[in-house]
């Protein structure tokens, strides 16, 4: 992986006002700053972008006061050119993340997108195009800030683990879980097998009882079958006798019926009788009065001629009322109006007079507003540049402690070994065991005492050091304290800002228009002085001229329509009287009629009554022929179901000896395939145990080690002038006895081996940049990750002088295995022994940025 370019926006101390960070042309470079002004920001920016893992959680890397961050960074692998953009939106308590993936195509010279359906499956495929996850990243590539011996520092286990990432063991221990499953699943069909094997065995057992019960069965199906003829036959005998009483019974039973509905309708025909002859005689009294109705219905004939005359000129004289009244109506709606828009027109002049008068107060007071939001905008920069500090003195902080646990670990070590000394408890070095004389005794305790004193007096320095960092971390908190209240009234500022602008520009408007409002308001006084609308007066008086004219008598129309309505009932008595005489004839008819049909019904009904006796006493036999039918039908079902029963059992006693052959055959294929099962069971459970990490694992973590061993040693010799050197162990002797594996790191020098806390910082550290970079090439050819580029965070501050020439002579070294080397110091002595210098500043607002020289 080679970076090409980086671009930071309101990322950590970096806003968004400068050009993105181009890494084309460099290969040997130094990003050097002092502490808390952004160095290390730009790593955590090229991780978070690839991983989304930096110092500090996600919403902590916001710049202050920004609502979005967004980091893009393009690298090369393997001839292909890359894009990653990572960015965070944060809404109110809520934030969310966006990834976006791309790949530069060079045949049509634009971005290609790679992005996948969410962060996590995007997060994915970034991994495998770079082929390491994070982890692995800041164990080989990364010397990250404080963390240089992460490696080193770690337990066994988790260096094997870092080590299985490094040589991408990641697949055998899925091999060795899938081979775990497949046996489980194995292991599973062989139980479920094994009980079917016991359960067919079972069956197959059971053959001689299975033949006893099928002779038994047959004796019983023939004995029911007997009884169950017999049974049939007196059946059948009741129901014939039976149904032949039933027949009769439906015969009575609808000659019953038939009996009711002619009752009904002789009834209903006497009722209609009835009914016909008091309508004939209404008819004979009607056609009587024929002569006194029509004299009264031509009187009513002339009056009706009346009225139809007044009603015609009642008809001509409507419309015109009507016209005049709308034209009034519309008279005096076009006055209002003109009076609404006077009042309406003379509201709008007054408001704007005043508004008008109002723009000079406005205008004082959103510049007042717009100072105290400048004034509160450069406190939250200040407030911002703080935090930045906060956060690299919090890497300071960690270093230091560090320092200071390594000293007091150093001081015990050499007071242990002075104590011996001083007690004559030893004759031999605590070092390298060599025999001391009374003058390498003395002189021995003598530089042990120095080197007390030098390290008391460096723990001393560091202490202050400390003290002074912790000062300077409360000032800094105080300050922020103090003024983080006063930015919470910042957005109610910007807001009345906004308002008293818009009211500005809206009073401005108005008086722009003031002229013409006053015009408007002498033209509408003018038109309410002359009237309203002349025209539509006109129309009115021509209207009201033409309804005198007319001679309608509105009380003569009044009377006529009284006598009118005294006659209102002679029309319809007129032609009932019509009627009545026109339906005389048919009616007497019908009345002659209904006579016969009642004769007859009479007549039918004395018959069909005689029919009925007969039956009733022929079906006195019914209900015994019932009680006989249901007792020999209970016979019958008992036998039936006592057959059917044995018949069933017969069957199925046949059935249980045929299938035993089925049995068996199953028996036997069952028996092969349970031998089977359990084989490929063993199979899996030593595939499990094969790729598992004491199996190929282990055998390729053992074949790495010497590769690791000798790289690591070939640097630091370079490193340490030949004086340090760096054993990988695998196994070591347990006090219990017996051997443990584990991965230890033994460490010597002149005096012999010591354990790796011992060593000062700037040996440490040359330590941990030996095995970091061994590590580093042993990932480039093992897992097939090409690492090109090289980062380290600090480490300089804890070497003297030649140990700084050693360093740099070892990255000089190394520098054509990489693509780009980056180095991250403050020490400002370096800057002429690296070709491109990266310069990190701190800007008067409180933010970061960069420039390459």
């Amino acid at each position: 992986m080679i970076p090409y370019k980086l671009a930071l926006k309101n990322f950590l101390s970096y806003k968004d006002d400068q050009e993105p960070l181009d890494f084309s042309d460099m290969h040997l470079a130094m990003l050097v700053g002092a502490n808390g002004h952004g160095k290390s920001a730009l790593l955590d920016a090229i991780t978070w972008a690839l991983w989304g893992k930096a110092r500090a959680a996600d919403d902590e890397l916001m710049h202050l006061g920004s609502a979005e961050m967004q980091v893009m960074f393009e690298f090369g692998l393997e001839n292909q050119r890359y894009s990653v953009v990572r960015k965070r939106h944060r809404r109110g308590k809520t934030s969310k993340s966006m990834l976006e993936l791309s790949v530069w195509d060079e045949i049509t010279g634009a971005w290609q997108p790679l992005t996948e359906t969410g962060v996590r499956a995007t997060q994915r495929k970034i991994e495998d195009i770079l082929r390491m996850d994070y982890d692995t990243f800041v164990h080989t590539a990364f010397l990250k800030q404080g963390q240089a011996d992460a490696f080193t520092s770690a337990t066994p286990g988790q260096r094997k683990d870092i080590l299985g990432k490094v040589l991408n063991l990641a697949q055998y221990d899925d091999y060795s879980a899938r081979a775990k499953e497949m046996a489980k699943d194995a292991e599973q069909k062989a139980g479920a097998l094994s009980g079917q094997v016991q359960e067919k065995a079972e069956e197959l057992g059971r053959e001689a009882a299975y033949q006893e019960a099928l002779q038994r069965a047959k004796a019983a199906e023939m004995q029911t079958r007997f009884a169950k003829s017999e049974a049939d036959a007196a059946t059948s005998r009741a129901q014939l006798a039976l149904k032949t009483l039933e027949m009769k019974q439906k015969e009575r039973d609808k000659l019953a019926d038939r009996l009711a509905r002619s009752r009904t309708e002789h009834q209903q025909t006497e009722t209609a009788l009835q009914k016909a002859r008091q309508r004939l005689e209404k008819l004979q009294e009607a056609a009587s009065k024929q002569a006194d109705v029509a004299v009264r219905f031509e009187q009513y004939q002339e009056i009706q001629a009346q009225a139809s005359r007044w009603n015609e000129m009642l008809a001509a004289l409507r419309p015109l009322e009507q016209e005049a009244q709308t034209l009034q109506r519309e008279l005096d709606r076009a006055i209002a109006a003109v009076q609404r828009d006077a009042a309406l027109a003379q509201k709008q002049l007054k408001d704007a007079e005043i508004a008008v008068a109002a723009i000079p107060t406005l205008a004082a007071k959103a510049k007042q507003v717009a100072a105290e939001i400048a004034d509160l905008q450069a406190q939250q920069d200040a407030i911002q540049a703080r935090r930045e500090r906060l956060l690299g003195l919090k890497g300071e902080e960690s270093r230091l402690n560090q320092e200071m646990e390594r000293l007091k670990n150093a001081a015990a070590d050499l007071k242990e070994r002075l104590r011996l000394l001083e007690k004559g408890e030893t004759d031999a070095c605590p070092v390298c065991h060599q025999p001391l004389g009374r003058d390498g005794r003395e002189h021995l305790q003598k530089e042990y005492e120095e080197e007390v004193a030098s390290l008391r007096e460096q723990y001393q320095q560091v202490q202050k050091q400390m003290q002074a960092l912790l000062r300077e971390q409360e000032s800094l908190q105080n300050a922020n304290r103090q003024a983080e209240p006063k930015l919470r009234s910042l957005p109610a500022l910007q807001k009345q800002w906004a308002q008293l602008e818009a009211r500005l520009e809206e009073n401005r408007a108005q008086e722009a228009h003031l002229d013409e409002m006053r015009a408007t308001v002498r033209d509408l006084q003018v038109r309410l002085e002359t009237g309203g609308r002349p025209d539509i007066q006109e129309k009115l008086n021509a209207v009201q001229a033409q309804l005198a004219t007319l001679h309608y008598d509105a009380r003569a129309h009044a009377e006529t329509r009284q006598q009118l309505a005294s006659l209102q009932d002679v029309p319809a008595l007129w032609q009932r009287v019509q009627d009545a005489a026109a339906r005389l004839p048919e009616e007497a008819a019908a009345v002659a009629q209904l006579q016969g049909r009642w004769q007859r019904e009479k007549e039918a009904l004395s018959e069909d009554l005689a029919e009925l006796t007969g039956l009733d006493e022929a079906l006195q036999a019914l209900p015994e022929a019932r009680r006989a039918w249901d007792e020999v039908r209970g016979r019958q079902e008992e036998a039936h179901a006592a057959w059917e029963r044995a018949h069933g059992a017969l069957a199925a006693a046949e059935q249980r000896l045929a299938s035993l052959q089925a049995v068996r055959e199953q028996h036997k294929r069952l028996e092969a395939a349970l031998r089977d099962v359990r084989s490929v069971a063993a199979r899996y459970r030593h595939l499990q145990e094969a790729f598992g990490p004491k199996g190929i694992q282990a055998m390729i973590i053992e074949a790495a080690l010497p590769e690791l061993e000798t790289e690591a040693n070939r640097l630091l010799a370079r490193l340490s002038d030949g004086g340090l050197q760096v054993r990988l162990a695998t196994q070591r002797e347990k006090k219990t006895g017996g051997v443990a594996e584990t991965l230890d790191i033994l460490i010597s020098d002149e005096l012999g081996s010591r354990p790796y806390e011992l060593y000062s910082g700037g040996e440490a550290f040359r330590i941990n940049l030996a095995l970091r970079i061994a590590l580093s090439r042993l990932l480039a050819r093992r897992a097939g990750a090409a690492l090109q580029t090289l980062f380290i965070d600090e480490g300089f501050g804890t070497q003297d002088t030649h140990g700084r020439e050693n360093l740099v002579d070892a990255i000089h070294m190394i520098k054509d295995e990489f693509a780009l080397i980056l180095v991250i110091t403050h020490i400002e002595e370096l800057k002429d022994l690296f070709p491109v210098r990266i310069e990190v500043t701190k800007t008067s607002a409180g933010g970061s940025m960069y420039r390459v020289s």
